[in-house]
């Protein structure tokens, strides 16, 4: 039970007389008896009986992190061992300090003498064995040779817990004893009481002035940005609510500092993105280009590039899994790489292995990065693509029939997302634009996104969006398409949104230059 601290100064003067009698000598020989029981308890036993604790639980660790290293062949579990190795020579240094009896000094010889054996089998002729391949034969040795050292150590830790709890057992003894010789005392000292009582009208308020103090300093320290005081304060009043209140205030202020943090870091990653991403878009000839971005954060797994060499332009549409940095991390991966090989020379072909190499390499198993990534040359028209587990992009013809807009989704060869398979596919689509003919690549980001009611937008709204849309320019027609989408979604986007739309306007030249494209066009009609 709490009381105020109004109460307690209150009923302190007024017991100040009866407990006057109570205080003194004895008082001080009891406070002198505890003290010198709780320095041989808590500094010399507790402490000695957390260190071997901990001696044994290292070596025990040890030699299940070795099992589990060579049942599981996990590099992991080797390391967790000589992360133990290093932990147990922190505790045997402390056991030396803390043992000071020549009983205790002999024990712990020995227990440090079997660690030594077990990690000395442990490197040289385990961990050989098991590099070697031969696990059964290292399984085996540490079962024979380690098992015995092992038990040898819990052993030798049992006996020197049992010293040190003798020695609780004596001070326990001799706190007894103390206290019965200053019950005795008690009557002889009373008048010596009377005084300590009057002293003690002076340390309840001195107590009090250093609680304060203590808080006074702590707000300093935290107004200066240290948010990592420790304020002990147990004085079972509202001194001690305060200095709880302040340990909350702490933890509060470096939670925002943390999600400040946080946000800085970011910021700078959307930076470095936007920075990767092209801000200025090269000359294309004969080509008109309008890429549109949304992000749902500040960073995210959409992406896009263009590139221009000599007649072709190359483009290509990306749409990392996941979201955040992890997602912005896998796109700079497939982006970098995109870059690379292109500046290299290298066919697109050789372009989407590259990457898919550098994604398995980087990411985990689950991550996975879906891309177009599409080749248009300027003079004939003629379009070839990589549809690397993206969706379909769409196209706008310019010949209406009977007056209306017509569009298709070009369904070619869909190959799998890059970063699961060692081989995740190659085939292409080809077909032929002719004057006037827009190209829309996109992201999932449309595809998915969802109204209140949980309804997503899907290709269908997507097709009909982009007929409704197909007489305004290439600009307008992204802004619009994607006012539609966050319409529909009330302005709240779930996922990145990603638009891209290439209009082919006719050969740079001036005339038409043909070129022979073999085969069907790959793909049917959504109208």
């Amino acid at each position: 039970m709490k009381l105020s601290l109004r109460w307690k100064i209150v009923g302190g003067f007024g017991l100040l007389l009866a407990l006057i009698g109570l205080l003194g000598w004895v008082t001080l020989s009891l406070f002198s008896s505890l003290r010198t029981v709780q320095r041989r308890v808590f500094d010399d036993a507790v402490p000695g009986l957390v260190t071997v604790d901990e001696i044994v639980r290292s070596y025990t660790a040890q030699s299940a992190a070795v099992r589990g290293f060579l049942i599981q062949s996990q590099d992991s579990l080797l390391e967790q061992y000589r992360v133990e190795v290093g932990t147990v020579h922190v505790a045997q240094r402390d056991a030396q300090r803390l043992f000071t009896s020549d009983p205790e000094r002999a024990l712990l010889r020995r227990l440090i003498n079997a660690g030594t054996d077990f990690q000395a089998l442990v490197e040289d002729r385990v961990v050989p064995l098991a590099d070697e391949g031969r696990r059964a034969l290292a399984f085996s040795v540490l079962g024979q040779r380690g098992t015995p050292l092992i038990s040898e150590i819990e052993e030798l830790g049992n006996n020197l817990r049992e010293l040190q709890r003798e020695v609780v057992v004596r001070s326990e003894s001799d706190l007894r004893s103390q206290s019965g010789q200053a019950r005795v005392i008690l009557l002889v000292v009373t008048v010596g009481a009377l005084v300590a009582g009057t002293a003690l009208a002076v340390l309840l308020p001195r107590r009090l002035s250093s609680n304060i103090q203590t808080l006074v300093g702590a707000a300093r320290a935290i107004g200066s940005g240290d948010l990592d005081q420790k304020i002990q304060i147990k004085s079972g009043d509202e001194i001690e609510e305060l200095g709880a209140r302040f340990t909350e205030m702490q933890s509060g202020l470096k939670r925002l500092h943390q999600l400040a943090a946080q946000d800085r870091e970011l910021e700078i990653a959307s930076s470095i993105q936007r920075n990767l991403l092209q801000r200025t878009l090269p000359r294309t000839p004969g080509l008109q280009l309008v890429p549109i971005q949304r992000q749902a954060n500040l960073v995210g797994g959409d992406w896009y590039d263009v590139d221009v060499s000599g007649s072709e332009m190359t483009v290509a549409v990306g749409d990392s899994s996941g979201k955040g940095i992890g997602a912005a991390l896998m796109a700079t991966v497939v982006l970098s790489v995109l870059r690379a090989e292109r500046g290299l020379g290298a066919g697109p072909t050789r372009i989407i292995q590259r990457a898919n190499q550098a994604l398995k390499e980087a990411t985990d198993p689950d991550s996975f990065t879906t891309l177009v990534y599409a080749t248009v040359d300027f003079r004939s028209g003629a379009a070839t693509w990589l549809n690397m587990g993206h969706p379909s992009p769409f196209v706008l013809t310019s010949s209406p029939r009977d007056g209306r807009p017509r569009g298709f989704f070009l369904e070619g060869p869909r190959n799998r997302a890059l970063g699961w398979f060692d081989d995740p596919g190659a085939g292409q689509t080809v077909m032929q634009l002719e004057p006037g003919d827009r190209l829309v690549f996109y992201t999932d980001g449309l595809l998915e996104a969802k109204s209140p009611e949980g309804e997503i937008f899907g290709e269908e709204r997507l097709g009909q969006a982009m007929l409704r849309l197909a007489s305004l320019d290439c600009a307008d027609l992204s802004e619009a398409l994607v006012r539609q989408v966050e319409d529909f979604a009330a302005g709240k986007l779930d996922d990145d949104l990603t638009i891209l739309v290439i209009e082919y306007q006719g050969s740079p030249l001036g005339e038409r230059v043909v070129e022979e494209l073999t085969g069907e066009r790959p793909w049917h009609s959504k109208e």
